[in-house]
């Protein structure tokens, strides 16, 4: 296959954009392997509120104490009736087969004096069924990739234009 928007990881697994690209409804990151779609996608809201279930996920980024604060926040800020309502599309991932395998939203928020990221993977497996992780992080405006900074790095990102 020729291919334009691709990422190759190196170890035999290499995904492929085209299809989604030439749709004209995503760009691609080559960098990354994420997809943005150009119309912000709606947050999954009657998928987290019938899943009932929502899985911390590991911040191996953060100390034990700063992860120690994210579930705190996480565990404060989702306790909050409806806080999903305010989840943002930032970007997606091509999994190995090629297909959609999750869309990222966030959350920017405060808890205790702090502003955090609250960031909600939806998981989609192979029947498009939707499992959900959510991480935090301290919100940093310089260095977070919400939707507009996500969608230019990826028009930036190929040898072609999109």
């Amino acid at each position: 296959m020729t291919s334009i928007y691709k990422q190759d990881y190196g170890n035999g697994v290499v995904v492929y954009a085209d299809d989604f690209v030439k749709t004209g409804k995503w760009v691609f990151d080559c960098s990354n392997s994420r997809l943005v779609s150009r119309q912000p996608l709606v947050a999954p809201f009657v998928e987290l509120e019938e899943s009932g279930e929502l899985a911390i996920g590991r911040m191996f980024y953060l100390s034990d104490a700063e992860e120690a604060q994210a579930r705190l926040a996480i565990k404060a800020i989702t306790g909050i009736e409806g806080w999903y309502k305010k989840l943002y599309y930032r970007f997606s991932y091509i999994g190995e087969d090629n297909n959609l395998s999750l869309h990222a939203f966030d959350l920017l928020t405060w808890h205790e004096g702090r502003r955090w990221a609250l960031n909600v993977d939806q998981w989609l497996d192979s029947e498009n069924r939707s499992s959900f992780k959510i991480i935090a992080e301290p919100y940093d405006p310089e260095t977070y990739m919400d939707y507009a900074k996500s969608l230019q790095a990826a028009a930036k990102s190929c040898p072609a234009p999109q």
